[in-house]
């Protein structure tokens, strides 16, 4: 049986990471410094309210693998608080990286972001030139960087995914497509804001992945013999999709705002690398999804 640890599990992502990994059975301490709101019922899963800075030896003992989700997202609070969210972000990181050669973890999982591709010519290929273009997507990158050295100089094995644009049920309240649903159930417009996460022009084209394909990205990441060489893995589907067009199949009415500095006019993944390393493939398309999720 596998132990796993997930840090930030208070978030969107992990609790998918945990139900995937406690289906296949495996031991799960779930790491938060805030309280989990919905936690699953599980004798295989413990929840730990600690700051990630605050893990030692014991924690780890016995662990086989690291998904590390601990870290502030928001990418316009990142542009706004850029010296706080760096200190957190990557010393964070580091600290857990040191920790997990320490107790000899067998596979350090990271997600990162397709956005640090920045206006590079799509399809994105990982060993495309990197263009971080505001303090998450950089924050991001170095931390990719140090688990390429991790891998490299202490032998820890390390595998980076870029997760592009990533939705489904529980996603945060502060991105588009929550606003979009928000406007479908209350029947009052949304006005998308400087403050909302994803992109909110209307001719904006997004790879969209569903939240539980990425978790089980992780888990296949984990399992694979052809990883953990601190290679970047785009997680995504290679299928972009107009913001004008989630809006549409929603049926909201949405108030579109100009594109932002940051933004870019198009994410898409090119999903070679990832179809020969993992034994993986999305299954769920985000039209699809939507029409279904708008009718509960």
């Amino acid at each position: 049986m596998s132990k796993l640890i997930v840090t930030g599990a208070a978030g969107f992502i992990a609790p998918h990471i945990i139900e995937e990994a406690l289906n296949l059975n495996w031991t799960v301490i779930a790491v938060d410094r805030i309280e989990v709101e919905e936690k699953i019922n599980h004798p295989n899963l413990t929840y730990l309210k600690i700051d990630v800075n605050n893990l030692t030896d014991t924690h780890l003992n016995g662990v086989d693998y690291i998904a590390h989700l601990a870290f502030i997202t928001n990418i316009p609070y990142c542009i706004q608080n850029p010296i706080e969210t760096t200190d957190e972000n990557i010393n964070t990181s580091v600290k857990l990286l040191a920790l997990a050669t320490k107790n000899k973890v067998k596979k350090f999982v990271y997600p990162s972001t397709a956005s640090l591709y920045g206006h590079n010519k799509i399809p994105w290929v990982e060993n495309m030139n990197i263009e971080p273009i505001e303090p998450y997507s950089w924050h991001k990158h170095s931390v990719e960087k140090l688990c390429k050295m991790w891998n490299t100089r202490y032998n820890l094995k390390t595998s980076v995914l870029r997760l592009y644009q990533v939705y489904g049920e529980n996603q945060r309240k502060d991105t588009a497509l929550a606003a979009f649903i928000r406007a479908k159930k209350t029947g009052k417009p949304i006005t998308l804001t400087e403050t909302t996460a994803q992109s909110t022009f209307r001719t904006g084209r997004r790879d969209f992945i569903y939240v539980k394909d990425v978790a089980k990205a992780f888990i296949s990441t984990m399992l694979s013999e052809k990883t953990g060489n601190g290679e970047m893995i785009n997680i995504g589907t290679g299928i972009m999709t107009t913001m004008e067009d989630i809006a549409k199949t929603i049926g909201g009415k949405v108030e579109f705002i100009p594109k932002r500095n940051f933004e870019v006019e198009a994410h898409q993944a090119d999903m070679t690398l990832c179809n020969q390393l993992l034994d993986w493939k999305p299954t769920i398309k985000v039209l699809e999804w939507l029409a279904e999720f708008v009718k509960k």
